[in-house]
């Protein structure tokens, strides 16, 4: 099973007092409140957590005299002492925070700084190297073409989610979308959905921890 935006929207379309048709079929027939909400749902979970299934590694090849390079489109992962995981070959690169103090300088780069939306490495490369940078991506899915997308717009429109947790994944997102589409907390149908939401967000991180691991979540 895979989790498309269709499929989200008619799932959610057919939930106790929803006021969606849920018999989409094509994009015209998507009512955008709803898809924005099941989009929001979607941040708010993927976005709460530190989700393995969202970490990736981006590989720069560098060039001689180019220091400049895109960033990842995430977060730069940290490693238990707080180094940023930015590597050349296996060797860890310095964050420098001020580049006040840097001379012009070719070399072997040991150290890196952000500017803007790119990553600088110093000194100056000298030659051809790799650099792998692990992060956490912000994208959410892909599009039916494979590129990644940071918010389901097309009904093909698909979550990058282990199959395992598939199903799981489907739950949370309907049920805080849900829970998010109601305006008062005084509503009925509120505090049954606050509990859904909880937990089938619960259950989420418990088997995203995977098999034979401690389970247990702590807050």
């Amino acid at each position: 099973m895979t989790i498309n935006l269709l499929d989200l929207y008619n799932t959610a379309a057919t939930q106790e007092w929803s006021m969606y048709d849920n018999d989409a079929a094509n994009g015209e027939e998507l009512e955008s409140a709803l898809v924005l909400a099941l989009n929001k749902a979607i941040v708010e979970i993927l976005y709460s957590y530190p989700f393995n299934f969202r970490e990736r590694t981006h590989v720069i090849l560098t060039l001689p005299d180019v220091n400049t390079y895109d960033l990842p489109p995430g977060l730069i992962n940290r490693d238990d002492n707080g180094n940023y995981m930015v590597k050349l070959n296996s060797k860890l690169l310095s964050f420098v925070e001020s580049t006040e103090n840097l001379d012009s300088k070719i070399g072997i780069p040991d150290r890196f700084y952000i500017k803007s939306d790119k990553i600088v490495f110093y000194p100056k490369p000298v030659e051809k190297s790799l650099i792998t940078i692990d992060y956490t991506t912000l994208a959410i899915g892909e599009d039916a073409d494979g590129n990644e997308i940071f918010a389901l717009k097309n009904p093909t429109d698909t979550l990058t989610v282990p199959t395992h947790l598939e199903e799981l994944m489907k739950n949370a997102v309907i049920a805080r979308t849900m829970l998010n589409s109601i305006a008062s907390e005084g509503d009925e149908n509120y505090s049954a959905y606050k509990k859904q939401s909880e937990v089938a967000y619960r259950l989420l991180i418990k088997y995203s921890k995977g098999v034979g691991l401690d389970k247990a979540i702590r807050f």
